[in-house]
């Protein structure tokens, strides 16, 4: 099992727009994607932060995901929007060694 963590900085002011850009790519991709999806704001921490998380089994889940992603003009538009409210990202993946 695999995290992929994606860690958006989002510009100041402009988070509410960033979440409701990312609940419609969700909600869009969400009949064609098998892997479980979180969607996290900070409490504490970086302020403006907007975290996406997907769970996956393996790799080639990672990549089948990455070109459902691409396939989609509708997503690819919301991500474009997306854009011009962040700053910066990450993308980390973490194997998850132990669950309960």
């Amino acid at each position: 099992m695999m995290i992929e963590r994606n860690e958006f900085r989002i510009k100041f002011g402009k988070m509410k727009e960033a979440k409701t850009l990312w609940l419609q790519i969700i909600q869009v991709l969400k009949p064609e994607l098998d892997a479980k999806l979180r969607l996290l704001t900070d409490l504490t921490g970086p302020a403006y932060t907007l975290v996406l998380e997907s769970e996956l089994k393996d790799f080639q889940e990672l990549t089948l995901q990455q070109e459902k992603w691409k396939a989609s003009s509708r997503v690819a538009e919301l991500y474009r929007q997306f854009i011009e409210v962040c700053n910066s990202s990450e993308r980390t993946l973490y194997t998850l060694e132990n669950e309960n």
